[in-house]
């Protein structure tokens, strides 16, 4: 029973630091083997360590893709059709629908987003596959972004999290399967396996969505209408663009000011009675003077 109390107050401290952890990775984590190994060993390892070459590891790198297509207002739905069957061709392995917008009023010159998760071995050919749909439709890309973020930090140190926690559970309930003792001490004791393995659980969930983001590659796709017009890529083309889009900005303006006058005509209307009755009243004290 003396080895139980040691191990609870093992278990209550790790059970402690990890309340304090939020996922990103602890910079005071030491392995299981750190912890487990006598001093011996220890340093015969790093005498071996010293003598072997420095072992180099690839970056995990999490990948986001942010593009933009400017279309033919008669074009835009279909090329976004045509982006979705790419990622439905692919399969759900490869590729997965997360968000689909359009907008289809009449009175607006049209926008979208498609929201999708591909595979990042496969992420820069589904991108070229993309710009190459809008092409076809006579549309052209407004803008590419790529953007990265390295989460190797976050999955070695969840890596340590979940050996140090795996080692824990284990040893409580080695204890409690070969020990007895008084039943408030055994109650805590399965307590403490409950919560270490609940966080084990915590840490195994989020070194997996880690690396589901390094596997798969975020796209973020935005889709700008304009109407039928030539090739955007000449003068001509870019000349009638500034032309729709000053028609678009005077069309705006018209119906702000109609929009302004339909709510201020009742008004008029019942000012004009008053006007004219303060007018006729003061007409009056004239003539009799």
């Amino acid at each position: 029973m003396k080895r139980l109390i040691p191990l609870l107050l093992l278990g209550g401290a790790l059970a402690g630091c990890s309340a304090a952890d939020n996922g990103q990775g602890s910079k005071s984590d030491v392995t299981v083997q750190e912890m487990t190994q006598p001093a011996s060993d220890t340093a015969g390892d790093a005498k071996g360590a010293a003598a072997d070459k420095v072992k180099v590891s690839l970056p995990q790198l999490a990948y986001s893709y942010s593009l933009g297509y400017l279309l033919p207002t008669d074009k835009l739905g279909a090329v976004q059709d045509a982006h979705r069957r790419l990622c439905e061709e692919m399969g759900p392995a490869r590729c997965q629908l997360l968000a689909f917008e359009r907008d289809d009023s009449q009175d607006k010159t049209g926008d979208a987003m498609t929201k999708l998760r591909v595979a990042t071995s496969e992420a820069h050919r589904f991108s070229d596959a993309l710009g190459r749909a809008a092409a076809d439709a006579g549309g052209r890309a407004t803008g590419t972004k790529v953007s990265t973020d390295d989460v190797s930090k976050q999955i070695v140190d969840t890596k340590a999290r979940i050996a140090q926690r795996e080692l824990l559970v284990a040893r409580l309930t080695e204890v409690l399967r070969t020990r007895s003792g008084k039943v408030s001490e055994l109650v805590e004791a399965e307590r403490s396996v409950a919560a270490a393995q609940e966080e084990l659980d915590q840490a195994r969930g989020w070194l997996t969505e880690l690396q589901g983001r390094v596997a798969m590659s975020d796209f973020e796709i935005r889709y700008s209408a304009i109407a039928p017009a030539t090739n955007s890529g000449s003068v001509a083309g870019q000349l009638t663009e500034a032309g729709q889009g000053s028609f678009a900005s005077f069309l705006i303006g018209v119906r702000a000011l109609l929009t302004l006058a339909i709510y201020l005509l009742p008004w008029v209307l019942l000012a004009i009675p008053v006007v004219l009755l303060v007018r006729r009243k003061r007409g009056k004290p004239a003539e009799a003077a």
